[in-house]
C-alpha cells in the first residue's frame, strides 16, 4: 500500500513539473486546486497532498492561505539548491563532484580567456599571490584556491556558470577544504600559474587544457589514495 502511495504521488509530481515546464502554469500562476488534481489524475487528495508539499519544500510552489497554491519565480538555482543537501549527505561523492567540475570548469577556462576583463586578471593574480604565500597555512590556501576558480567563473561573463558557481558554494568549498586536507595546500599551485598566464596570454585553448590536466590530476591523485586506504583496511581487518 505504502509503494503505490509512493507512486501515485510521483504521478502527481511528474504531472504539475510537466504543466510548469509547458507552461500551462507560468510563473505566479496559481494550479488547480487538490480537490481538481485528485479528480483529474485518478488518485487520493493525500499523494496530491504529498506532491504539493515536495514541490514548495523545494520552493516550486508556493502556498497562500485561503487562496491555494502558486508557481515561484523558477530561476536556474531553485532547482540547484534543491540538491545541494543531497550532495552534501553523500560523503564518498568527492570523485563525482570533481569529474562534475572538470565539465564545469574546462570550458570556463577557456571562456575567460576569451572575454574576462582586466579586472579579472587582476583578481586572479592577487589569489594566485594568496596561494604562493600561504602554502603552510590551509585555511588561506584554501580560500585563495576557491577564489579563484570564483574569479575564472566570473570572467566567462555567462551568467548561468556564475550562478552555478555561486549556488554550489558550499559545496566548493567544503570540497576544497577536503582536496587540500587529501594532497596538501600546496599541490596545485604550479598548474594554477599555468592556468593563470594562458589566461593572461588570452589563449583559450591553452587555458582549458591547463585547466583539465589540473582537475583530472586531482583526480587521479584522490583516487589512487582512496584506493590505498581500502587495500589497508583490508588488510587490517
Amino acid at each position: 500500500m505504502e509503494a503505490r502511495k509512493t507512486n501515485t504521488s510521483g504521478i502527481v509530481y511528474k504531472t504539475i513539473e510537466e504543466k510548469i515546464l509547458n507552461r500551462e502554469w507560468v510563473s505566479g500562476s496559481k494550479i488547480s486546486s487538490e480537490n481538481q488534481l485528485s479528480l483529474e489524475l485518478g488518485v487520493s487528495r493525500m499523494s496530491v497532498r504529498e506532491a504539493i508539499e515536495k514541490m514548495v519544500a523545494l520552493n516550486i510552489l508556493t502556498k497562500k492561505q485561503g487562496e491555494g497554491t502558486f508557481v515561484n519565480d523558477l530561476s536556474p538555482s531553485i532547482y540547484l539548491n534543491s540538491l545541494i543537501p543531497m550532495i552534501l549527505l553523500n560523503k564518498d561523492n568527492l570523485l563525482d563532484v570533481l569529474a562534475f567540475r572538470k565539465v564545469i570548469e574546462v570550458d570556463s577556462a577557456r571562456l575567460c580567456a576569451e572575454r574576462c576583463d582586466d579586472e579579472t586578471i587582476v583578481s586572479l593574480e592577487k589569489y594566485y599571490q594568496v596561494m604562493c604565500d600561504n602554502k603552510n597555512k590551509s585555511p588561506k590556501f584554501t580560500h585563495a584556491d576557491y577564489q579563484f576558480h570564483i574569479e575564472i567563473a566570473k570572467g566567462t561573463k555567462n551568467s548561468l556558470i556564475i550562478k552555478v558557481n555561486s549556488v554550489l558554494t558550499d559545496i566548493w568549498t567544503h570540497q576544497q577544504k577536503e582536496i587540500n586536507g587529501y594532497l596538501g595546500p600546496h599541490g596545485g599551485v604550479n598548474e594554477h600559474e599555468k592556468i593563470l598566464n594562458a589566461i593572461k596570454d588570452r589563449d583559450p585553448e591553452l587555458a582549458a587544457l591547463f585547466m583539465r590536466r589540473h582537475i583530472e590530476r586531482t583526480i587521479n591523485e584522490i583516487r589512487a589514495i582512496k584506493e590505498d586506504r581500502k587495500v589497508i583496511n583490508i588488510d587490517v581487518k
